[in-house]
């Protein structure tokens, strides 16, 4: 499978995981899920636009702020949530939060 159809299979795996687990309550999960949703859609930019992946959030971010300046500031905004999720509760309204943004940003850039 070529790795922009894996990307796009995990973004979609992780978006109907991630809403499931949001209608169940399950923020904490929703609010990973979500995120790693939002890191597939930066890798499908980096990759359409570089050639490239991100080897690692550091190396995306930096890649990602040159080329699709909003796309970075959004995902660089709820990456503290994506890590508060491993070690704090997450909130309906958080989860809201970070939902909310990451359909925005699919929309914008997948025209979904």
């Amino acid at each position: 499978m070529a790795e922009k159809d894996v990307i796009t299979k995990n973004l979609n795996e992780f978006l109907e995981i991630a809403g499931f687990s949001f209608k169940e309550k399950k923020y904490n999960v929703a609010v990973t899920l979500y995120y790693k949703s939002l890191v597939e859609l930066c890798d499908l930019e980096l990759l359409n636009k570089l050639g490239k992946l991100g080897a690692n959030h550091t190396d995306r971010f930096n890649n990602l702020k040159s080329i699709s300046p909003e796309l970075y500031k959004i995902a660089s905004k709820l990456f503290r949530f994506y890590r508060d999720s491993y070690n704090k509760e997450i909130s309906f309204t958080i989860a809201k939060i970070v939902r909310d943004e990451v359909k925005k940003c699919l929309k914008i850039y997948l025209k979904k």
